[in-house]
């Protein structure tokens, strides 16, 4: 049984200390910059140009414990050692703080000194060569994740794990881990997750071991499972013509740095799909797959993204609940959990390849409300034929079209150029390496085929939702819309009769690209069954 984050033991930092270590005269050398303060949920780092210097939090989270003087000193000790694999010349000493009465020195005094604290002490990285700082200046290229291709290439290879380490890729071991993050998340439910994101991902989690055991039995045969890095995002890798460096790997639990090396790739994968460079994203799998002969990465790969989302978001939320961090970075934290969250849930029901989501059916079926809801809750793009339609018409968007108009923007001549643009928008979408939700009817069996024919392109998955309720629930709906305001669709009760028997029902469609949804029940029923629906989709793909 895990313990929940929130009943963590924390005696906090000092604040003399703090200030200690904030203040330039503190140092035995004269620092050539400002001193910079940043913390996470497990350490407190000073930037001291020319130098970093790091002390690590009392916290015992149960995937570390730092509670005592002695633990913080052995892991400082494992932090120089471990980094120096792929960081070398920048990670120097373990430089032990003494204390005396209420005073901190670097150098031990005369009387009765004590070592109160140990940090790492670094060489400081120039600012531009993160790769995070490359990916905000619009600079990250290809051939900057060739240079971390090679690095991790070469890192992978020249292990030769033992049975201890190829024993932490057996799902049973695996899902130590999976469960714990679930376990301490739970006090963030309804805060920066919600109920039904974390079942799906749960449940998704779950059920991709029971499908793929044979998968996660052959990496262990072909020793995939490695001494890693376990905490391979971009602002861990920098980049300068003389080295790459790929610093703060997980020195605190051993449990999250023996993982596949899927794991461990996956984590940057998922960092440049979060920083909305999907094709980054991909090319770097795909060079990775090239460079170590895995195959099986490229099926692989989007579980393991899940987990890492996931990750961040559990820290992001530990973040956001530490009163010791200022209010505003931990409103930024709350934020990025939320969003690393919905990616997590994005990767559990379509994947990372690019999908094509049509929300489609009779009138007042309920699609736009879903396309909406879902695409808030994947962040994914959400193109509407009713939003082109009046753009192209020249009518405002959230009032509806006078009559004498109507006949001339819903004409069989406007449907041809709404739908067209419809297929060019998600042509788009797709040669940038993004999924995309259509929401228009699609009441006519050639609007279908035409778009399976435009969008027909390798990796590209196609999947129609129709949304479909009672007629007495549907004409409620239209009736209501007399009263609503802002409704982009012009349809009302009257055009009911003439609409509905218009509908073509899409039974051409193979079952294994339709989803068949009843829409008469709340939103979030609605929703929730579509995510399960999904997600076996999604399984049985992968």
């Amino acid at each position: 049984m895990t313990k929940s984050v929130e009943k963590n033991t924390y005696a906090g930092t000092p604040e003399a200390l703090l200030n200690f270590l904030g203040k330039a005269a503190s140092y035995p050398f004269k620092p050539s910059g400002a001193i910079r303060h940043i913390q996470t949920h497990i350490s407190h780092v000073f930037i001291v140009p020319p130098y970093v210097f790091k002390i690590k939090k009392p916290v015992n989270l149960d995937f570390l414990d730092f509670s005592t003087l002695e633990k913080r000193a052995y892991y400082c000790r494992q932090e120089i050692e471990l980094n120096r694999r792929l960081c070398s010349g920048i990670y120097l000493d373990v430089v032990p703080i003494y204390k005396q009465e209420n005073e901190y020195s670097f150098e031990a005094m005369d009387g009765s000194t004590s070592v109160a604290e140990y940090a790492v002490k670094m060489k400081r990285l120039q600012r531009d060569g993160f790769l995070h700082k490359m990916v905000q200046n619009e600079q990250l290229t290809p051939s900057h994740l060739d240079k971390v291709a090679e690095k991790l290439t070469a890192f992978y290879k020249e292990q030769n794990p033992d049975q201890k380490v190829l024993e932490s890729g057996r799902i049973k071991n695996i899902k130590v881990n999976t469960d714990e993050n679930f376990d301490q998340t739970v006090p963030f439910t309804g805060k920066t997750i919600d109920k039904l994101t974390f079942s799906i991902i749960k449940k998704f989690t779950n059920r991709y071991f029971d499908h793929h055991k044979p998968l996660f039995a052959r990496r262990i045969e072909q020793q995939r499972i490695v001494d890693g890095h376990g905490d391979l995002h971009l602002e861990h890798v920098h980049i300068t013509p003389e080295q790459t460096c790929i610093y703060d790997c997980i020195e605190f639990n051993e449990r999250l740095r023996h993982l596949d090396v899927a794991a461990d790739l996956a984590f940057l994968a998922m960092d440049l799909d979060f920083n909305g460079l999907p094709s980054h994203s991909q090319y770097f799998i795909e060079t990775m797959a090239e460079t170590l002969q895995d195959d099986d990465l490229l099926q692989i790969v989007d579980f393991y993204k899940c987990y890492r989302a996931y990750v961040r978001g559990k820290v992001e939320s530990i973040t956001s609940s530490e009163e010791e961090i200022p209010e505003k970075d931990r409103e930024e934290a709350l934020r990025k959990a939320k969003r690393y969250f919905r990616l997590a849930l994005k990767y559990a029901v379509i994947g990372s390849q690019p999908v094509v989501l049509i929300l489609m059916g009779p009138i007042a079926g309920g699609k736009t409300t879903l396309a909406q809801k879902l695409s808030h809750k994947l962040s994914v793009p959400h193109i509407s034929s009713d939003k082109i339609r009046k753009e192209q018409g020249g009518q405002p968007l959230k009032e509806r079209t006078p009559a004498p108009k109507r006949n001339e923007l819903y004409s069989s001549q406007m449907s041809e150029k709404t739908y067209g643009q419809l297929f060019d928008t998600a042509k788009q979408h797709i040669r940038h390496h993004q999924s995309v939700i259509l929401d228009a009817t699609f009441s006519k069996h050639k609007y279908r085929t035409k778009l399976k024919s435009a969008l027909q392109s390798p990796g590209v998955t196609i999947c129609f939702i129709e949304a479909r309720a009672p007629e007495n629930v549907l004409k409620q709906r239209l009736k209501d819309r007399e009263h609503q305001d802002k409704v982009i669709s012009d349809a009302r009760l009257e055009d009911f009769e003439k609409l509905y028997q218009q509908y073509e029902p899409p039974e051409e469609i193979d079952r294994k690209h339709l989803i068949r949804l009843d829409t008469s029940g709340t939103t979030e029923e609605t929703l929730g069954e579509l995510f399960r629906h999904l997600m076996e989709n999604n399984l049985a793909e992968n």
